[in-house]
């Protein structure tokens, strides 16, 4: 069970937000924010991130913990003190600089060839066990010689 809305309304009235002021940080209408709450849906990983910056708190905590049963922004704004809401921070979602397909079959090769590497060090090992059974290798699969 997750408390996912029931949360995000705990915390947003906690922190004295409305439902508007906390849409207009995420980008999102009020409406979305009351649908968050209901349970009528649920934010994407991105507006989640955005939350959990917002009110300083982890992902985990705010999906899986009954926050009105544990005090939980009560107790930090009795520590921090009532100004001290921040903004959120804004994420790079730029996506990272793609390689080219030489710089991958380089890669790859480099993984294929310590794969061989590992394998041949095992079937050394394996023949110097004691009371190894022979063991034959067919088409990637490896099957024992004796009889079950």
């Amino acid at each position: 069970m997750h408390f996912l809305g029931k949360n995000i309304r705990y915390l947003r009235k906690q922190s004295s937000v409305t439902q508007s002021e906390l849409a207009s940080v995420i980008g999102k209408g009020q409406t979305t924010i009351g649908n968050w709450e209901n349970g009528i849906s649920e934010p994407s990983l991105e507006e989640l991130l955005i939350l959990t910056n917002y009110f300083d708190i982890s992902l985990d905590l705010l999906v899986k913990i009954d926050l009105s049963k544990t005090n939980y922004q009560t107790e930090k704004k009795r520590k921090e003190g009532p100004s001290a809401r921040r903004s959120p921070v804004r994420y790079d979602h730029t996506p990272p600089e793609m390689t080219t397909a030489g710089e991958q079959e380089e890669g790859l090769s480099y993984v294929l060839n310590e794969i061989k590497a590992l394998r041949e060090e095992v079937e050394r090992i394996s023949s110097l066990l004691p009371d190894a059974p022979a063991e034959t290798s067919t088409g990637g699969e490896t099957r024992s010689s004796g009889t079950s």
